[in-house]
């Protein structure tokens, strides 16, 4: 995937958002109610990161259908792994 969040995005922004955390609970001398803004501005950011990071459902079945070697109009259900051994 070549981006900075790589296969595991929510993992890494939960990671992220919890170093800031640490980072302001421990560092600075916040309110409770100055941190908790901090934490939701930073969700609220990285929430964004990741959406941008994954597909829905359809585009993956889209991806599916276009790049394999089947007759042209044949579907393939990513909901249900291809039985059999794989080639």
């Amino acid at each position: 995937m070549g981006t900075i969040l790589g296969r595991e995005p929510a993992a890494i922004a939960a990671f992220i958002a919890i170093a800031i955390n640490l980072a302001l609970t421990f560092g600075l001398q916040l309110s409770v109610e100055q941190v908790a803004l901090a934490n939701a501005l930073v969700v609220a950011g990285l929430g964004l990161l990741v959406r941008q990071s994954v597909f829905p459902t359809s585009t993956v079945q889209e991806i599916a259908n276009n790049s394999t070697h089947l007759p042209a109009g044949t579907t393939v259900d990513i909901g249900n792994p291809p039985s059999g051994p794989t080639p």
